[in-house]
């Protein structure tokens, strides 16, 4: 019977936001993929914008070190997909049960990018969740601290997702190891077997047939060939998650440069709201001399009079 797969991934920097999504949005070479159309949910669609969305998520105050992204891979046993001769579609139904679960635990504005995978062997789901709690803290440890909660997780998936399609849960408490992100696309990657059992049964006794020897010489052009186009890879990897990473800072840098320019928008403003205050405080001040010159004169010349008066009046 097929089974619910879902495994997570805590990203704690920059980078390893951007490496995991240069893989996610085939921004690197994936020799496992056929070529097929992925199937873009929502969000960001390149590693530089999922950086980006996570930065925007975060809040100001954080602990150094803290996770900042969780990365869900959720899929299903190959049998359980019509392409290996299961019933579930490789699109919709499953995965959407999927994105619906994942906004229930984190909601939808923290999940900042979803992709369905249908260029290799399995059809998978890979979605970027910002940790943010109800309250506003950034805490991977709310929802994957300990193993009473990583059961509980597993258990309200299976019930949620899985078991509408008739697929089961994992033995709850198995010892069995649990498969990394990065092993499961490991083994998605292996290749499948080309040699005959009759070839290796000869091998055994000393005979290399035609395809043994044609198996060891593609083994070891293979390798020459693994190992030049992964220096090569490793070479762009870097490369471009430093341009990424430039990329990143630049925006942030213009972020701040924004910020600026508005703070001192707003001082203008202020300064200008002044100027015009002290201009119509001056304005008033010149009208009030203007108004205390002509009442002084008046004054001065009421008391100039005052004498000539005196002397007009004289007694019967």
């Amino acid at each position: 019977m097929p089974y619910t797969i879902l495994r997570t991934k805590k990203l704690k920097s920059v980078a390893g936001i951007i490496g995991s999504g240069r893989h996610t949005f085939r921004e690197m070479p994936t020799p496992n993929s056929n070529g097929a159309a992925n199937v873009h949910v929502g969000g960001a669609t390149t590693a530089a914008g999922l950086a980006n969305a996570v930065l925007a998520k975060l809040p100001e105050r954080r602990r150094k070190g803290a996770v900042l992204c969780i990365e869900y891979l959720i899929t299903a046993s190959p049998e359980a997909f019509t392409r290996h001769g299961g019933t579930m579609p490789d699109t919709g139904g499953y995965f959407d049960r999927a994105i619906a679960w994942l906004k229930a635990r984190h909601g939808g504005a923290n999940i900042v990018s979803a992709t369905v995978h249908l260029d290799e062997r399995t059809p998978h789901l890979v979605a970027y969740v910002v940790p943010v709690t109800k309250d506003g803290r950034l805490s991977a440890r709310d929802f994957l601290g300990g193993a009473a909660k990583l059961r509980k997780m597993q258990t309200d998936f299976h019930h949620w997702c899985g078991k509408p399609f008739g697929l089961l849960r994992g033995i709850e408490g198995s010892k069995a190891p649990h498969q990394k992100v990065s092993q499961y696309y490991q083994a998605l990657a292996a290749a499948e077997p080309v040699i005959e059992r009759s070839d290796l049964a000869a091998a055994v006794v000393g005979i290399q047939t035609p395809s043994y020897k044609a198996l060891l010489l593609r083994a070891k052009t293979s390798a020459i060939q693994d190992k030049l186009q992964r220096s090569a890879s490793e070479a762009l990897h870097a490369r471009q998650m430093a341009l990424d990473r430039q990329a990143v800072e630049f925006r942030q840098a213009q972020r701040a440069l924004e910020d600026l320019e508005i703070t001192l928008e707003k001082r203008a403003d202020s300064l200008d709201e002044v100027d015009q205050a002290l201009e119509a405080a001056l304005l008033k001040a010149g009208r009030e001399k203007e108004r205390a010159d002509r009442l002084s004169k008046q004054l001065a010349e009421l008391i100039r009079r005052m004498p000539e008066a005196d002397v007009a009046i004289t007694p019967h």
